[in-house]
């Protein structure tokens, strides 16, 4: 008995074990890279070390999302004979190497069976590396929603975060009870830490949550269906909004410099590409995900999860290209990282929506054989993932080998 519970237990493992390897191997050089060139890395770096001090960037900004600088510092306390890029190094590959394995999870509860742990472990690992399909880029790729950003320490930590903050939004509208008082304080408590952790890597994603789950919850009042308004207010609105004024006050506290938040439609992206380009990037950006909902549109419009999403995204859409900062910041496009960010966990909506609607296909048939209709639909989906997939292989080794193509 206890030899089968061990290799029932070593069966269970063994994937994770794997993909972790894999993870580990795929992602150490190309971090080893970005923290080598220092880029966005280097003044992080700066930052980590003088941190617990009143700290400001190049940009004379004050840092407020601390979550990346805070493992950096408790590993240079820790190793204080590596060098401070080593340091970086390691600490990046805290936030890296388990979301993988976390879409694996999420992903295997929700198809097991019909498609093999392999085919889980390939969607784990395309989704960590998709990029849009670029055809003007340079590793910054300007005017495309890139859901992986190697040379930002602060977004790859909020990857991390982002997908479990969104599934416990979720909850809000799910028509699930609490077992008990406790059970609902849990959940209470679980879904403001994940927040406030998710906030301190970066305000991007809880900066468009908020407003997206609460136009999402006068829709779905509207409509006359179930809305969780305490896990609403106390679970996402309250800590997410006390930490993104906390943080608004160190960043925008001192004026000196002249950037304030402003409003202007492309006002940011004029400075780098032309107005008629933005749509097509956009698109080209969420080829996959659009091509999803409107092939499954009768099942995507029912689908609580891929459609919070969608609203959470459409409000960092609008902030993205209507809002900028002003003075020295003007070229800087920190308002970018909201659609980026909403894109990696709207590319996860949709891979999650497919494989649940694969499998509901196969049940449905039992034995015979998938429409030809139904067929076609999940293989133009699978195509438009391989592409997001197949130029962020590409992205991958440009970056690697740092050649960049001229935007």
């Amino acid at each position: 008995m206890s030899v089968t519970v061990r290799l029932k237990a070593l069966q269970v493992l063994f994937p994770y074990v794997f993909l972790f390897v894999l993870s580990l191997l795929i992602f150490l050089p190309i971090m080893e890279a970005a923290t080598e060139r220092r880029l966005d890395f280097g003044s992080h770096i700066r930052i980590a070390e003088a941190l617990p001090q009143g700290v400001k960037s190049e940009s004379h900004k004050s840092v407020s999302h601390v979550l990346y600088h805070a493992v950096y510092k408790l590993l240079k306390a820790w190793l204080p004979q590596h060098e401070p890029s080593n340091i970086a190094l390691m600490a990046i590959m805290v936030f890296v190497i388990p979301l993988p394995l976390i879409i694996y999870s999420i992903l295997k509860r929700n198809c097991a069976g019909p498609i093999a742990a392999p085919g889980i472990l390939l969607l784990s690992l395309g989704l960590a590396i998709a990029s849009p399909i670029t055809f003007w880029a340079d590793y910054v790729m300007i005017g495309y929603f890139n859901p992986i950003v190697y040379h930002n320490p602060t977004l790859i930590a909020l990857r991390l975060f982002a997908i479990p903050v969104s599934l416990l939004a979720l909850g809000v509208f799910s028509n699930t009870s609490y077992r008990n008082a406790n059970h609902q304080l849990y959940t209470l408590l679980l879904c403001s830490s994940v927040i406030l952790l998710s906030t301190l890597a970066k305000q991007s994603y809880t900066l468009v949550l908020i407003p997206g789950c609460c136009a999402f919850a006068a829709w779905r009042a509207f409509r006359g269906n179930r809305v969780d308004w305490i896990l609403l207010v106390f679970g996402i609105c309250i800590p997410g909004s006390l930490m993104l004024g906390l943080q608004y006050l160190i960043s925008y506290g001192d004026f000196t410099n002249d950037s304030i938040i402003s409003f202007g439609v492309f006002a940011f992206f004029r400075y780098y590409i032309p107005d008629w380009r933005v749509p097509i990037q956009l698109l080209l950006s969420l080829a996959f995900p659009i091509a999803v909902y409107l092939l499954f549109f009768r099942e995507a419009r029912k689908h609580l999860y891929l459609n919070l999403s969608w609203t959470v995204f459409a409000v960092s859409a609008f902030v993205t290209y209507c809002l900028y900062e002003t003075g020295l910041r003007i070229g800087h496009g920190n308002f970018l990282w909201n659609s980026y960010i909403t894109v990696f966990v709207l590319m996860f909506a949709s891979v999650l929506f497919l494989v649940q609607q694969y499998v509901r296909s196969r049940l449905d048939v039992v034995h015979q054989s998938m429409s030809s209709r139904m067929s076609l639909k999940f293989s133009i989906s699978a195509v438009l993932l391989g592409s997001h997939v197949f130029f962020g292989i590409g992205y991958y080794v440009r970056f690697l080998i740092g050649i960049d193509i001229i935007k």
